[in-house]
């Protein structure tokens, strides 16, 4: 494939992807990871293109395609590239956060063990747009085989001469490194990854100052995930109104969207925003394997819904999800069926967020590691009272909007919608000691 190739047609149905993935469009194939292979089918094409158009002219082109990052808070992408400081004279840095800690998400896991230099060509165009001289892709430390495969395929890069000084004959100079986290979910937080790139303890940073002002070692950075990456290079090889052409007005492209739980083919999905979690649910995960009660739309952060017609005719897009009242996140949908306790359902993720927290604030270090965690344990041990609910909401009143970073909010997502849906099962603990729903063991029975 050459630039000169024409693009193939945008999705615009979720029944037509399986006919034309695009960052998956690889994944699974023998030798993919290689530079070899990743050539013979079109690679560097989109670098080669991005350095005859020029560096505003790629900023331009992200912004007109419509990518929002695909991390799970949805920002505009070339808007954020945009705030990189020009002309300022100082070294510019970009980080891809390939931490993937988000319980239910696990798409970027197959780009960099399977594709590793999709995401290196759209860390060039990303660095060239920006004039950064240096990347870090940070990998939590779990993904021993991904690290790996990028960390050579780097080296292959390098030996090629497609990072170092000099790149293809451009005179833009750029090189990149693989940093391996110790899986802390902390370090998905972009200012506590730069800490830990530092060698600091991985705890957030007070914003302002932004990365884009001061970042890594107080310099100017950019932090973008895996999947924004891979999709920058997408569109540089095949243009913006490609990109365009796909999704909403608001949400465009495509997007890797991941589903668990009670369903018959669990997996990672390649389909355009705006497909209906029916369709994602029934026509390619296979259907439900037991009924369902409640849908976790983007991750296990984001606020549970109700398993109804309503929800699954909703699209999968950053405004339809947020209108039902949840948010699309990472795309990590994840089923819970009917014959689960919600409240030891909630407890799990809620002990999760404990666990992760750096303990930095009052809130999350008292309020969810400490009060939070100790009203689920008497819940599950059969010590419930009534009022018991009552003080969850009151002390998520304390806790919401006033922690250092967003990881108590995190945790409240699941908290304070798993009350408002299924308010019955925790009234139910409370009073009896026993859960509506006992099918399953609860977590004073593990």
């Amino acid at each position: 494939m050459t630039v000169a190739d024409p693009a193939p047609k945008p999705i615009t149905s979720g029944r037509d992807a399986r006919f034309a993935p695009t960052l998956y469009a690889q994944v699974g194939k023998t030798g993919s990871h290689t530079l070899d292979f990743y050539r013979q089918h079109g690679g560097y094409t989109a670098m080669q293109r991005a350095f005859t158009v020029g560096n505003d002219a790629v900023i331009d082109e992200v912004k007109k395609s419509g990518l929002r990052g695909r991390g799970g808070a949805g920002f505009a992408t070339g808007l954020k590239w945009s705030f990189m400081p020009l002309n300022d004279g100082k070294p510019h840095y970009i980080i891809c956060n390939a931490d993937e800690s988000e319980p239910g998400s696990f798409k970027d896991r197959y780009l960099l063990s399977e594709d590793p230099h999709q995401l290196i060509e759209g860390m060039i165009i990303a660095a060239f747009a920006m004039r950064a001289s240096l990347g870090y892709i940070y990998i939590r430390g779990e993904y021993v085989l991904a690290a790996e495969r990028c960390q050579a395929a780097i080296e292959e890069a390098r030996a090629a001469g497609l990072l170092g000084n000099n790149i293809g004959g451009s005179g833009f100079d750029f090189d990149l490194h693989v940093h391996r986290g110790a899986g802390a979910y902390i370090c998905g937080e972009e200012t506590a990854l730069m800490n830990s790139l530092e060698g600091l303890r991985a705890n957030p940073r007070l914003k302002p100052p932004f990365p884009a002002a001061a970042g890594l070692y107080g310099l100017p950075t950019t932090i973008n995930n895996v999947e924004t990456f891979c999709a920058a290079t997408q569109i540089m090889k095949y243009g913006w109104e490609w990109h365009a052409g796909m999704g909403p007005e608001k949400s465009r492209g495509m997007k890797l969207f991941q589903i668990s739980g009670a369903v018959a083919r669990p997996g990672v999905y390649e389909l355009p925003l705006g497909t209906t979690f029916r369709e994602l649910i029934f026509e390619w995960a296979g259907g439900p394997t037991q009924e369902i009660k409640a849908i976790i739309p983007g991750g296990s952060s984001c606020p549970m819904m109700p398993y109804t017609d309503r929800i699954l005719d909703t699209g999968m897009d950053y405004e339809s999800v947020a209108a039902a009242g949840s948010m699309l996140g990472t795309g990590g949908v994840t089923l819970i069926p009917r014959a689960d306790c919600i409240v030891n359902a909630t407890w799990n993720l809620v002990r999760f967020y404990a666990h992760e927290s750096c303990g930095k604030c009052t809130p999350c270090r008292e309020g969810i590691s400490g009060w939070m965690t100790r009203m689920y344990e008497k819940q599950l041990r059969g010590g419930g009272q009534p009022g018991d609910v009552e003080l969850i909401l009151d002390m998520s009143d304390n806790i919401g909007g006033k922690s250092f970073c967003a990881l108590a909010d995190a945790c409240l997502g699941p908290v304070l919608s798993s009350i408002k849906l299924f308010r019955e099962e925790y009234d139910a603990l409370a009073e009896t000691g026993k859960p509506l729903y006992p099918a399953r063991k609860r977590w004073r029975d593990e």
